[in-house]
């Protein structure tokens, strides 16, 4: 039998069609299943479907599946809130994101916690009328059910999974509490911003900030280089494509295509203008091109300068916090000094 080289030019384009196609086609049946208005969701849920189960974490197989289950559902329960008012959505919008990070952000190495965002996100920035929440709902409850089903089904199969439950998954999620503070306040003002100011994209912002807020401050910095940068790219080949080359009616092709040539540039710095050409088509369909550009541009500045801002802020509440507690240490020091000094005295 001839050996499959799996380095080979020629497995890697089989094999990436095949995970294109498989991408491709979770979005479509979801689609066809619960609607266009819940096509995000099934995108973010088909992120899970093909990452999760291959994923050989630590987590208990079924602690695994029933963060699975209450995250997905919660993303479409806590991002309706909006509809009813930003204020109460804001607080609701924190601690669910903080909730994610807490059951999903170990282990680091393999981002579990991505889906989960991206789900919430997506399911915030699509809000859908009352009237089809139910369907909103649904959506996010078996496609958790599913994609935990798959989990439990290839971790038994393959001897995946650890000993960690749920009381150890959250001590150790919760040691990166300024990653988790730094998430949770972002995306909530982010979409806070996007929801008082009746953006029509407000996803441009949220997913700005999901994206560059990283453990590292220095990876951030990076994010936000090759992002900006990755826009600005995908803004000059969206206008000479679309707007120059390409009909319209032709398109969704060219996105396709740009979606499976993604799959041999895995780099975040190539990801970013394939995602800013394919973001700014789908925005035709409730954007003219200028508008589209100019909102992309704007929505992304602000995002920075909200990672920014939340970074900075945390960074002097540390330096405050250790100069407070650096003056209380001599207070106390000075305090038993003084008595001491007292009680020498007093024997005198």
């Amino acid at each position: 039998m001839m050996e499959i080289d799996k380095n080979s030019l020629g497995f890697q384009i089989l094999q990436n069609a095949f995970r294109f196609l498989v991408n491709v086609g979770f979005v479509f049946v979801f689609q066809m299943i619960f609607g266009m208005e819940n096509t995000l969701v099934g995108v973010a849920i088909g992120v899970g479907f093909t990452m999760l189960p291959m994923c050989n974490l630590d987590l208990k197989p079924m602690t695994m599946f029933l963060i699975i289950v209450l995250l997905y559902g919660g993303s479409g329960l806590i991002g309706q809130v909006t509809l009813i008012n930003p204020w109460l959505a804001f607080i609701g919008n924190f601690l669910f994101v903080s909730l994610i990070i807490l059951l999903s952000n170990e282990p680091l190495h393999s981002k579990p916690n991505i889906s989960f965002l991206l789900c919430f996100v997506f399911a915030q920035s699509t809000v859908v009328k009352w009237e089809q929440f139910p369907m909103r709902m649904m959506a996010c409850v078996i496609g958790g059910l599913f994609v935990g089903g798959c989990v439990l089904w290839r971790w038994h199969s393959h001897h995946y999974g650890g000993d960690i439950g749920f009381k150890e998954q959250i001590l150790r999620c919760q040691k990166n509490r300024s990653y988790l503070l730094r998430m949770s306040f972002g995306i909530a003002l982010a979409m806070l911003i996007g929801s008082l100011l009746q953006l029509r994209k407000p996803l441009w912002i949220s997913i700005v900030v999901m994206s560059l807020t990283q453990l590292e401050f220095s990876e951030t910095l990076e994010r936000i280089k090759h992002r900006f940068i990755g826009t600005l790219i995908g803004v000059v080949l969206f206008f000479i494509f679309f707007q120059v080359l390409i009909p319209q009616k032709y398109a969704i092709w060219v996105v396709m295509l740009l979606g499976y040539v993604g799959f041999f540039l895995p780099d975040y710095k190539y990801k970013q203008v394939i995602n800013a050409v394919s973001a700014l088509n789908a925005s035709l369909v409730i954007l003219d091109t200028m508008t589209a550009i100019e909102t992309r541009i704007l929505c992304l500045t602000a995002g920075i300068l909200i990672v920014l801002m939340i970074y900075l802020m945390t960074k002097l509440i540390r330096k405050l916090h250790i100069k407070s507690m650096d003056l209380l240490k001599n207070q106390i020091d000075q305090f038993f000094l003084n008595m001491e000094t007292k009680k020498e005295v007093a024997m005198k």
